[in-house]
């Protein structure tokens, strides 16, 4: 059997895509390395993995990037684990700390101020901790599982995820799997394998939540809860219109200097080869 590697974010929303290669051990197609987002491309562009499951930002703005087609990390309507905390009203932000482990939410908050709110902020990259975050700016925002459970009395929040959906009427899409230009479609079919085997369809979702909670300090209640009712894992056409408006967005404000059109890889099953 050809075996792979593939790097993917240390988040509870990762789990259903990356638990059943983690279960079948060293009999598993796919080895899993975890790395925050912002270090995942480097990893890929080394060699050291064939794909990534990252920052959809990172697919959109590089043209020898490939989508695999059928799976990704999605929400439509909140999302709970990637939110903006601000000490005053959000029209009146003007300083604005960034996660340093993010680069889609980072973003995807600027885009949502300046359209909703007609707020450009000075931004500031940081560690993700909210005390010394709003120490030094009018706002921070915070991703995955410490975006999740990070609190401040008195604070105010957006969800990203509920704003951009409000704002738009699209999903969006946090994270795709994503590899060099040229991507094995063996690795493709894999990837959408795991991602079915970890799904709330199958037999194996105990199991996935409980390999969730290990990775995490969440509650059972909490995980089944978030990835049910919040994450949504399947990459089709609204998904794919909410990816193609964001990468519009991001060249509109200056955010990225163009956007390629995307291009999806669809998975070819090594039994049928």
């Amino acid at each position: 059997m050809k075996r792979f590697r593939v790097g993917s974010v240390p988040y509870v929303n990762a789990a259903p895509l990356i638990w059943w290669f983690e279960s079948q051990g060293s009999s598993s197609p796919v080895d899993v390395l975890c790395d925050v987002p912002s270090a995942l491309p480097a990893r890929l562009e080394s060699g050291q993995v064939s794909a990534i499951l990252v920052s959809s930002i990172e697919a959109i703005q590089n043209p020898d990037r490939e989508i695999i087609d059928g799976v990704c990390i999605a929400s439509h309507g909140p999302v709970e684990s990637v939110r903006m905390f601000s000490r005053v009203p959000f029209a009146q932000i003007k300083t604005l700390a960034l996660d340093e482990s993010s680069m889609t939410s980072n973003a995807l908050t600027q885009i949502l101020l300046s359209e909703i709110h007609d707020v450009k902020p000075k931004t500031i990259i940081m560690p993700p901790d909210i005390n010394q975050m709003l120490e030094v700016a009018d706002a921070c925002v915070i991703i995955g599982d410490r975006g999740m459970t990070a609190q401040m009395p008195g604070v105010r929040i957006m969800d990203l995820g509920e704003t951009w959906t409000d704002h738009t009427g699209l999903p969006f899409v946090w994270a795709t799997w994503t590899g060099e230009s040229g991507v094995d479609r063996e690795l493709a079919y894999w990837l959408n394998y795991a991602a079915q085997q970890g799904s709330i369809l199958s037999g194996n979702w105990p199991e996935v939540v409980r390999y969730a909670q290990m990775e995490s300090a969440w509650s059972i209640d909490l995980i089944e809860r978030y990835l049910t009712d919040c994450i949504q894992f399947e990459l089709g056409s609204e998904e794919k219109k909410g990816l193609e408006l964001y990468a519009q967005k991001l060249v509109e404000h200056g955010l990225v200097s163009s956007a390629k059109q995307l291009k999806f890889v669809r998975g070819r099953n090594p039994a049928s080869t």
